[in-house]
This record gives structure tokens, C-alpha cells and sequence, in this order.
């Protein structure tokens, strides 16, 4: 291309010179000799011209053509940078679609493990209930069951059985943890595991707490008749704590009862303290400030923030004989504080005692059970062992008739 501009400048310069010496010949009327010098010089004149100017033309241009190969050569570094990042983008992406599609396929394992452990805790629940010689209500649809529930809170067919807690190693009695039960109109238990999953949606849940405060209260007045240390463990719901109708009333009848502030501990699940609302937790700060306490059950770990619990009024955790030995010896699960130091299972219990709250190992069934925990320093514990849960009219009975019976065997 170069080539070809460079013989048009050439052609140019021989038609400007041949057209001044024709020029000077015809029009000036100068010499042949004359005009061809003077075209001859032209030519010359142009020549060197553009030798004088071609040298930096073309550098230009070799700088122009190294630039544009440069800027080519860094496309095609770019793209295979590119390319490789592309490969790498896909094979991330399909690593990362392996790992998500095995996370999901362990959590549906999980959750079915779950489901299935959950059912047969509930077939073994009715099964141990039904060997106790209790007649159980025969499972029914929701709509049946919500009936059932109804019906059973308007003719007063509520009862509240409570299962002793005991210190260790002496076993004797210290609290009790009151049950709610309804009967339908045969007189069949109905579990709370079943009753619990249709009185909520339906708002019954707050009706259900209000009687078994009002037992738990009654019962505690006749319990510490005979031994003031006496306590009661009344299970309460957050959406009783939170409810805006409910609650007024709940406190008003607690400000009227409180002398019984250190023999009535509300007790919530863990599930639903770590979720509860921010109206609910308000409302633990005002029966905490009349002097009632809390305690947290079914619990799976023991990974709480221990400074939380003793600012929210929480006095005592209950966790499951074997789980709290799994937690303490192979997990080495430890709550958290605000201590930058290293605890020996043995050591928890005096860690949770130093924020003012106490562990308590429910369902507890062996005598071996016993025997681990209470080389943890465990000296509180609750379970089948110590005692099954009995109807409270039951207790009152067998606590007038002496302190004789107050101890468990």
C-alpha cells in the first residue's frame, strides 16, 4: 500500500514538471533548452522533497503498524486469559452444583431422620403411657381434634400432672414440672404432642396456659405448706407471652401472687427462646421484675450465650441425661461467655452456676446415666427413673401424709 502511494507522488511530480516546461515553452515562449531545464528542475525539487520527508513517513508508519500489532497481540492474550478464566468459571460452577446437590441430599436425609425419630418418640410416648395403664385418645383429623380440645376446656376437663426433679446424690425432691392433660368425653388422655398442634393455630394455646397457671398456683400454695423449697415448673408458650389480651391478665394475677415468685419457674423450649418475639421478651422483663424466674427445655446443645440468659431471668437449662454426656465428653461443648480460658467437662456445671443458672438432666432412665453425670458435677435431674408423672391431686396427698415420702427410691 505503501508501494502504490509513493508511485502516484512519483507520477504527480513527472506531470507537474512536463506540464512547467510545456508551459514555459508555449505560454513564455522560452527555449526548448530552456523549459526542459526548468521542468528538469521541478522534477528535482520534488524529488528531493520527498526524499527528505519519506524517511519519518515511514517510521510513522512501521510505529503505527508496531502499534496496531501490540494492541492485536494483547487481544489475543486477553482472550486466552479469558478462555482460561471461563474453564475456570465452569469448572467452579459444577463444583459448586456438586456441593449444593450434596448439601440438599444430607439435609433431606437429615430431615427425614428427623421426621422418623420424631414419629417414633411419639409411638414410644403413647406406647409408655399407655403401659402406665392411662387410656389414650384414638388419633383423629384436626378438625376432630380441635373439637375434642374445645370441648374439653369448657367442661373443665383439664388436669395437670406434675414429675418430680430431684438433687443428687440424696434424690430427694425439689421441684416438680407440671403436665398439662386433657381428657376427651370417654376419658382418654389427649397428649400435648397432639393437642398442641391445633390449639395454637386456633389461639387456645393462651386458654390452656391461663388454667394450668391457675393449677400450678394452687398447688404450689398447698406444697409449701409442708416444705417452702418446694417449686413448680409451669410450661408457658411465647405466644401467650406475647399476646396483647392474654398477658395483662396473666400479670395482674401474678402481681396478686407474688410470694410465689421462688416457687413457680416458667419454663420455655429452646426452639422458641432463641425465636421468641420482641413483645414476648418484653413481657419475660416484667414478670422477671416482679421476681419470677425461667428455665429452657429440650435442649440439644449447650452452646448458649450464658450472659444473655442470666440478664433475661433464665435459671435453669434442662438437657437429657445422655445428650449432656455427649455434649461434655466427646463434643467438649462449652456455653459461651465472656472468659478467654479453656473448661474441663467437669467444669461447666460451675460455669453455668457462676452466671446463676443451673443444669438439670431430664429423661433420665439408667442408673448408669446417674453415675456419669454426677461425675460431672450434675446435681439436678429429672426422668422416669426418679418418678413418673402423676396427677397433682396425687402429690398433695402423698406430701400431707410427711417428709417420709418426699424421698425417691
Amino acid at each position: 500500500m505503501l508501494a502504490a502511494a509513493h508511485f502516484v507522488l512519483f507520477l504527480t511530480y513527472c506531470i507537474a514538471a512536463i506540464g512547467l516546461g510545456a508551459g514555459a515553452y508555449y505560454v513564455q515562449g522560452a527555449g526548448a533548452g530552456v523549459s526542459i531545464c526548468m521542468g528538469g528542475l521541478l522534477a528535482v525539487a520534488c524529488g528531493l522533497f520527498h526524499l527528505a520527508f519519506t524517511p519519518r513517513e515511514a517510521k510513522l508508519a512501521r510505529t503505527e503498524q508496531a502499534k496496531i500489532d501490540g494492541e492485536f497481540q494483547a487481544i489475543k492474550d486477553q482472550q486466552v486469559v479469558t478462555r482460561q478464566e471461563i474453564e475456570t468459571l465452569k469448572t467452579t460452577l459444577a463444583e459448586d452444583a456438586q456441593a449444593r446437590e450434596a448439601a440438599l441430599a444430607r439435609e433431606v436425609r437429615e430431615i427425614a431422620l428427623l421426621l422418623t425419630n420424631y414419629v417414633q418418640k411419639n409411638e414410644r410416648r403413647r406406647e409408655s403411657v399407655a403401659q402406665d395403664g392411662i387410656k389414650l385418645a384414638p388419633r383423629l383429623s384436626d378438625r376432630s381434634l380441635l373439637a375434642a380440645v374445645r370441648s374439653a376446656l369448657e367442661e373443665n376437663r383439664v388436669e395437670l400432672h406434675l414429675q418430680p426433679i430431684v438433687a443428687l446424690p440424696q434424690r430427694k425432691i425439689v421441684y416438680y414440672e407440671g403436665f398439662t392433660r386433657l381428657r376427651d368425653p370417654s376419658g382418654a388422655v389427649i397428649l400435648p404432642s397432639e393437642f398442641l398442634r391445633v390449639a395454637e393455630p386456633s389461639g387456645l394455646v393462651g386458654e390452656i396456659d391461663n388454667l394450668l397457671l391457675l393449677r400450678c398456683v394452687h398447688i404450689a400454695r398447698r406444697l409449701i405448706k409442708h416444705d417452702r423449697r418446694i417449686g413448680i415448673f409451669c410450661n408457658i408458650s411465647t405466644t401467650s407471652l406475647g399476646d396483647e389480651t392474654f398477658f395483662p391478665q396473666f400479670i395482674a394475677f401474678l402481681r396478686d401472687n407474688k410470694d410465689l415468685a421462688n416457687s413457680i419457674i416458667f419454663e420455655l423450649t429452646r426452639d422458641s427462646f432463641e425465636r421468641i418475639p420482641m413483645a414476648a421478651e418484653r413481657n419475660m422483663g416484667r414478670l422477671f421484675d416482679l421476681g419470677f424466674r425461667f428455665s429452657i427445655d429440650r435442649c440439644e446443645t449447650l452452646d448458649f450465650d450464658l450472659r444473655k440468659l442470666e440478664r433475661m431471668g433464665v435459671r435453669y437449662v434442662k438437657i437429657a441425661g445422655d445428650r449432656l454426656i455427649q455434649q461434655l465428653v466427646e463434643a467438649k461443648t462449652v456455653p459461651v461467655t465472656g472468659l478467654n480460658r479453656q473448661f474441663e467437662p467437669a467444669d461447666v456445671s460451675a460455669l453455668f452456676s457462676r452466671y446463676g443458672v443451673e443444669l438439670i438432666a431430664d429423661r433420665v432412665e439408667s442408673e448408669r446415666t446417674i453415675v456419669e453425670i454426677l461425675e460431672l458435677d450434675i446435681t439436678h435431674a429429672q426422668g422416669n427413673l426418679f418418678g413418673k408423672p402423676k396427677s397433682s391431686n396425687e402429690i398433695i396427698k402423698a406430701s400431707e401424709e410427711g417428709p417420709r415420702l418426699r424421698m425417691v427410691s
